[in-house]
């Protein structure tokens, strides 16, 4: 989730807006646009499931970014509790 923070915010940096899915950050159309800004396609979360990205972000927050953990289901407890990149 790192390196998903480092690529949207270059390529905020870059474009002046974050990006509306996580697949722009490898391809792009803007004059403005220096990516890839991940070095391989988005990856799914450990689990195999696709991350959680959205824009907005909740309580003010530019964007949000989570993965729904093992279970793939938003909420949960304990093991199956969303891990959400602050």
């Amino acid at each position: 989730m790192v390196a998903f923070e480092t690529a949207l915010d270059t390529y905020r940096l870059d474009l002046g807006t974050y990006p509306g899915k996580l697949d722009d950050l490898r391809s792009g159309t803007s004059p403005r646009w220096d990516g890839p800004y991940l070095p391989k396609d988005v990856p799914l979360d450990p689990w195999g499931n696709p991350y959680v990205y959205s824009i907005p972000g909740s309580d003010g927050k530019p964007y949000d970014l989570k993965s729904y953990g093992p279970d793939g289901k938003e909420g949960g407890e304990e093991d199956d509790k969303d891990i959400v990149h602050q």
